[in-house]
């Protein structure tokens, strides 16, 4: 049998996080992850989690996929260049904003594209800010797109 592979998640730190569809993650031979390693194939941030997986794929340069979901686009964006240079993300990015999400939406997932180099903006019309349960099949299907389903 062939080894995992990884997603890794980025959800903010007070969010108790747990697989939302174990039955698709399992039947892609997807396992999750919240540290890297060599196994990860793909990164998913939901809300301010999304920083963290910017960052990651900044650091990791080869990193083929990143899945940005409900990421709230800063105020003060150079302060986050300060801390990652977004201009390093070569990952082909897949962003998911939800048209009535009252804390990003469409404004923040343009934002968002315009700043990444190869990014893909899906609007959800009439989606709210947790997203990453409904479109798990999607964020899947970006992230390892090879493997078995």
């Amino acid at each position: 049998m062939a080894p995992l592979k990884s997603i890794l998640v980025c959800v903010p730190d007070s969010v108790d996080f747990s697989d939302p569809d174990p039955d698709q993650t399992q039947a892609r031979g997807i396992q999750l992850v919240t540290n890297w390693d060599d196994s990860v194939i793909g990164v998913v941030g939901w809300s301010d989690g999304g920083w963290d997986a910017l960052a990651l794929a900044a650091e990791h340069q080869d990193l083929p996929r990143l899945a940005i979901v409900s990421t709230p686009f800063p105020d003060d964006i150079d302060g986050l260049i300060d801390r990652v240079d977004l201009s390093l993300i070569t990952s082909k990015a897949l962003l998911i904003f939800g048209s009535q999400d009252p804390l990003t939406g469409h404004r923040h997932g343009v934002s968002w594209q315009k700043r990444l180099s190869n990014a893909r903006l899906e609007m959800v019309p009439g989606g709210g800010h947790d997203l990453l349960e409904p479109k798990w099949g999607r964020v899947l299907s970006h992230l390892a797109p090879r493997t078995r389903q």
